[in-house]
């Protein structure tokens, strides 16, 4: 199940633009009090969305797909595991962490090298406890914690899982205040950071909008040209985006996306921090927040 849906798409789209109701209804022809119930959860026309999608600059076609349920992406993780091909070249396990805060759900991530068995953790998915136990359970050794941003439901419980494993974490220096004493350790990410697991180098790239420091988290497999993992945070859901942090910030966090994160190979694999996994063909297909063409070649590599 996709985490967003067409009302809340078209609502990060107003608020992003600084669009009130009344100008929309300028721009897309429909009335304040439709747009309005649109936004709450009442079921679109093909018209209303290609009316909303113009006035947003969204893409309709992808739009209508998301608001009559006609795609989610392809199932990656089989149960809570992405094992990938685990014959002779050794690729890792991902366990997805299942998190909640109250009922809402929050993903984290556990990146195994078991043949080397090290292991690191792509935010907390606010489960300290249940974080802790897998590593326990995995008799391997967490060298890191990645935090994409510092949201209490990515970050929640960091510090305990840091004292239990006697790993480090790693955060932008920008998702804390100029006067923010960092917690013991905790390491500030520099700029294309490299960071080691067992085989495999983790490298950072820079995916602001949703937060200031929003950090994307890149693990490419040895010896493939094709694989390549990213650990997304909030920049991007299956089929939309995280919420700008305010409206001044939502050209950024789409430039942000657009660049860095579906720039990538196509094949490569999108682990957000709500929703299902993804990838980035199928974002380049299927996100309504992006019309027309991609970079061919990502500004980072």
């Amino acid at each position: 199940m996709l985490e967003d849906t067409f009302a809340d798409i078209i609502g990060k789209a107003r608020f992003g633009l600084r669009i009130s109701f009344s100008e929309l209804f300028k721009r897309s022809g429909l009335p304040e009090k439709r747009i309005r119930g649109l936004e709450e959860g009442e079921l679109p026309a093909r018209e209303e969305i290609d009316a909303l999608a113009s006035g947003l600059s969204l893409d309709a076609g992808k739009l209508a797909d998301v608001a009559f349920g006609l795609w989610e992406p392809r199932p990656v993780l089989q149960g809570a595991d992405y094992q990938g091909d685990r014959g002779e070249s050794g690729h890792p396990i991902i366990r997805r962490i299942d998190g909640r805060i109250g009922s809402y759900p929050v993903n984290g991530y556990l990146f195994l090298d078991c043949a080397q068995g090290e292991g690191v953790l792509f935010d907390t998915g606010y489960s300290p406890i249940q974080v802790v136990r897998m590593v326990e359970e995995e008799a391997i050794r967490l060298t890191a914690l990645c935090i994409t941003h510092a949201h209490p439901d990515h970050v929640g419980g960091a510090e305990r899982i840091r004292a239990a494993t006697r790993s480090v974490i790693y955060l932008h220096p920008n998702e804390l205040s100029p006067d923010h004493q960092w917690p013991e350790g905790m390491i500030p990410l520099k700029e294309k950071e490299m960071i080691s697991v067992g085989r495999f180098q983790i490298r950072t790239l820079r995916t602001p909008g949703h937060t200031p420091g929003g950090t994307t988290y890149l693990i490419e497999m040895p010896g493939s040209s094709e694989q390549t993992m990213a650990f997304v945070g909030d920049a991007l859901f299956a089929g939309s985006l995280g919420r700008a942090q305010s409206p001044s910030t939502y050209a950024t966090l789409l430039n942000s996306v657009r660049t860095k994160i579906l720039s990538l190979r196509k094949e490569t694999l999108l682990f957000p921090g709500h929703g299902p996994v993804t990838t980035v063909e199928e974002e380049q297909k299927h996100n309504p927040f992006f019309v027309g063409s991609f970079p061919v070649t990502p500004d980072h590599v």
